[in-house]
């Protein structure tokens, strides 16, 4: 029994083949692990941060809601001061000051958001 030529060649090449194949499956199931651990890796890392900001985004909204409460009434008193016929004149009467100081506690009052008062930050220039 003789083999020819040709059929050591597309035997040889069907081996050949048969092994780029399977190299291939094996490098894109390699690829695809990899793919998934770093996908599992980053959903860890982001559940971690979330857990981790949840307590202050509870806070912030509390405070933010506390918050539009005072702004409402300064808002307010700051409407009916500007529809006041006699606004263009230039003088600080006691309503004025009075809503300034309001917004100015307001805003040091406030607690949550920072942990110093508004015109007490360290650093500020």
């Amino acid at each position: 029994m003789t083999f020819s030529l040709r059929i050591y060649l597309i035997s040889i090449s069907v081996m050949i083949t048969i092994a780029i194949g399977y190299g291939e499956i094996r490098y894109l199931n390699g690829w695809y692990a990899h793919s998934a651990k770093v996908n599992a890796d980053y959903a860890l890392k982001k559940q971690k941060a979330e857990a981790k900001l949840a307590p202050t985004e509870a806070k912030a909204a509390n405070t933010n809601a506390k918050g539009k409460v005072i702004y409402k009434t300064i808002y307010r008193d700051v409407v009916k001061y500007v529809q006041d016929p006699n606004r263009t004149v230039c003088r600080f009467d006691d309503d004025a000051v009075s809503m300034r100081q309001r917004a100015i506690d307001a805003a040091n009052n406030i607690s949550g958001f920072d942990d110093y008062t508004v015109q007490a930050k360290p650093g500020g220039k």
